[in-house]
């Protein structure tokens, strides 16, 4: 019997697929049972280190339709690299497709919901899938969905010299022909198959070969699942066609949105109008075989789901020993196609040339397995042969019919007294701090929901999890719950001037920073101390919490950046600097990113507190950062925004930027970059292009953005951008700019 690390007894074999071998294992430490995969052995070179940061980065996702992953490393017998986690007992929805046929409508519905709800946290931690399929969906035996392979794609396609895209090309977006690596909205054009696939037992696009297959994906229209299955509401029809435009612009601009979209469907009426199951039509696309998975065949039955309202209520927290919610905290999506790339038919990149179609398709530089309705391909491209109009030469179509997009209002809701500092969103619902309370908003419409009491202090910046919202502001922290009613107070030494975070695994505890120089760890469910950690000097910044470590940074007489054991508050290891922090970090992939007072931004390795690049000349005093899609995003003074590669520290690029200007806070969606501007007099925000850095649209609020410290920046959510301002709250078109009507109330 093979033992990996000395630890991992390989049981049984599974199966062997394009993302390497699979066996259902023993950890012989705890005794439980678990699935080892062991990666190819042409992957054991340099990329090893992609390897170790995409899995740490997916190791990290912490939501039940997820799959844990326990353990990585390297087999220090032969060299391995290998995955250990959880065992999952039941099926891939690949094979439950192909062994029962297509579900009923509202069951495709539900299991479609349930993975929109774990993308959305996955792509709201940064993450994102890349080969979203039904076999890389698990189907337990209670009906439950959960995502596997979370950060394999991409290391497979940079490990395979012989290509440079890779995914199974049923499925795959029309942007990852053009050597786009895919974004969020990559996935959820994965999704829109899958639930094309699961609604009528087909994918949206079905063909004899790779290069017919491929060409479908950049210029046919798909049929609206209805049309192969009757019956479907308008609704669905809709939803599925705008996961699938050509364009990732034209696609829902989030998971967490499509989950909304999907949950609001009426479906007991489905249920009531279930017609006969779909019959595929016939093809002599490839038989379908599944991805290997450690599981034993246990047929589950997904339990029939009751239906949510369109307007769903602020989220309750479930009964003592019940799992959580599904649906978490809005996504945030990444970059859209490079500029630049030629487009097709429909709107989407160009249809590949006859030499490139070659390429896919007859060999060269391509790798073709089984997997899931289609190939697994690791495409290789060649830009030498275009034809006359400077596109493809060697495919024709028709045109695709545009997909209608979701309607967007700009709105405002005014605050007349007190003006706001920040705001959060979480379930549909806008907090707002200002004028003493916690204003609660429907975030689609700006309907108030509720107010909460008054505070003797000005409330800070909001968090909200769990049905809970969590703000402090004076020296306290205070937590209301669902309906804006005082739970608990905490009293701190002195003022609490930063976010508090709820994250990390850690659970039911509330982090927060005070002036009076200390961490504090306190109990979510009654406002008990947990644990304190006393700093050198006042903090500012809120606490980032990340794989069970809590890292803070000090300025003023601490220039000190300190990692804590979450649970016990237990120093695991300083970093200082010639000044202080006084941003958050942000903590991705093994690195925690921390930009210092002196201009300078740091990658420091998260297990042992060690310097991995340092860049400077981002800024003269404060920096505030985000991250996303493998991009460090940091918002200096003069109105510049830089982008770093966020494993080598290699500037991507910097913005004009405007000498008088001061950025807020960053955000990150739907491909642009968006901050305010604390200097202006207008109250301007600014929504630059992730790839390159160029303005996308810039608009006015027609007032000053609120004068807060600058962590309180635009949030983004249901194609929304949010930003405060001496007047209240303004609610803008993520994607266009546009805004309500901003004359006097």
């Amino acid at each position: 019997m093979r033992v990996i690390a000395d630890r991992y007894e390989l049981v049984a074999f599974v199966g062997r697929g394009g993302m390497g071998e699979v066996w259902e294992g023993r950890d012989r430490v705890i005794g439980r049972r678990v699935a080892v995969k062991l990666l190819p052995d042409h992957q054991h070179g340099p990329n090893a280190d992609l390897f170790f940061r995409e899995a740490r980065t997916a190791g990290g996702l912490n939501h039940r339709g997820v799959v844990t992953v326990h353990d990585l490393g390297r087999d220090p017998g032969d060299g391995t690299l290998y995955l250990v986690m959880e065992f999952v007992a039941g099926r891939d929805v690949a094979a439950v497709l192909r062994e029962d046929g297509p579900p009923p409508p509202a069951t495709g519905v539900e299991w479609a919901a349930q993975t929109t709800a774990a993308l959305a946290a996955a792509h709201d931690a940064g993450v994102v899938h890349r080969d979203l399929k039904p076999a890389n969906l698990m189907l337990t035996a209670g009906g439950e969905v959960k995502i596997l392979d979370f950060g394999i794609a991409r290391f497979m396609a940079a490990t395979d010299k012989s290509s440079q895209v890779m995914g199974t090309l049923a499925y795959m977006p029309p942007e990852r022909f053009a050597q786009h690596s895919g974004d969020a909205r990559s996935d959820l054009y994965a999704i829109g198959c899958i639930l094309h696939e699961l609604l009528t037992g087909q994918v949206p696009f079905d063909a004899d070969d790779p290069v017919s297959l491929m060409t479908a994906h950049l210029t046919r229209a798909p049929e609206a699942p209805s049309e192969r299955r009757s019956g479907l509401p308008v609704a669905l029809d809709d939803l599925v066609l705008r996961l699938l435009a050509k364009e990732p612009a034209d696609r829902p601009q989030s998971a967490a949105s499509v989950h909304d979209e999907l949950r609001a469907l009426d479906l007991a009426s489905l249920r009531a109008k279930d017609p006969d199951p779909a019959r595929p039509k016939a093809t002599s696309a490839p038989t379908p075989t599944p991805t290997p998975t450690a599981t034993p065949t246990v047929t589950p039955t997904a339990p029939d789901a009751p239906p949510a309202p369109a307007d769903r209520p602020p989220h309750v927290p479930p009964p003592p020993g019940q799992p959580p919610a599904a649906h978490q905290l809005p996504t945030r999506t990444a970059a859209p196609a490079a500029p630049g790339s030629t487009r097709g038919a429909g709107g989407g990149p160009a249809a590949p040339g006859r030499r490139r179609a070659l390429l896919y398709g007859l060999g060269g530089a391509v790798a073709v397995a089984a997997g899931g309705t289609g190939l697994a391909l690791a495409l290789a491209t060649d830009d030498g042969d275009k034809g006359p109009d400077g596109g493809g030469s060697g495919a024709t179509g028709p045109e695709a019919d545009a997909a209608p997009k979701r309607k967007v209002r700009p709105w405002r809701y005014d605050i007349t007294s007190e003006p706001p500092t920040a705001c959060a969103v979480a379930d549909g619902v806008l907090y707002v701090s200002a004028d003493f309370k916690i204003t609660a908003l429907d975030a689609r419409t700006g309907q108030k929901r509720w107010e909460g009491p008054r505070f003797s202090f000005l409330p800070d910046q909001p968090v909200a999890a769990d049905g809970t919202v969590y703000v402090g502001g004076g020296e306290e922290l205070w937590a209301l719950d669902a309906d804006g009613k005082k739970k608990w107070t905490f009293p701190t030494g002195d003022r609490i001037r930063s976010r508090p975070t709820v994250a990390g695994g850690i659970a039911g505890i509330v982090y927060c920073t005070s002036m009076d120089t200390n961490v504090y760890a306190v109990h979510a469910d009654g406002g008990r101390k947990a644990w304190n950690f006393p700093c050198g000097d006042a903090l500012y910044s809120s606490p980032t919490v990340a794989d069970g470590t809590v890292y803070v940074g000090c300025e003023g007489k601490d220039n000190t950046l300190y990692a804590l054991d979450a649970a016990s508050g237990d120093l695991k290891w300083t970093f200082p600097a010639d000044k202080g922090f006084p941003q958050a970090p942000v903590v991705s992939g093994g690195l925690v990113y921390a930009g210092a007072g002196d201009g300078r931004l740091y990658a420091i390795h998260a297990d042992e507190g060690t310097e991995k690049w340092s860049v400077e000349g981002t800024t003269t005093t404060n920096q505030t950062l985000y991250l996303a899609d493998d991009t460090v995003y940091a918002a200096g003074d003069n109105g510049r925004v830089h982008a770093f590669d966020a494993s080598s520290g290699d500037k991507k690029w910097t913005n004009e930027g405007m000498p008088t200007v001061n950025p807020t806070q960053l955000a990150v969606a739907g491909g642009l970059v968006y901050f305010g501007e604390t200097l202006s007099d207008v109250g301007s925000i600014r929504a630059l292009d992730t790839g390159d850095g160029s303005e996308r649209w810039t608009a006015s609020t027609l007032s000053s953005l609120s004068p807060g410290n600058r962590e309180n920046g635009p949030v983004t959510a249901y194609d929304f951008v949010y930003i405060t301002n001496e007047k209240g709250v303004v609610a803008l078109d993520a994607t266009t700019g546009a805004t309500p009507d901003l004359g006097p109330a």
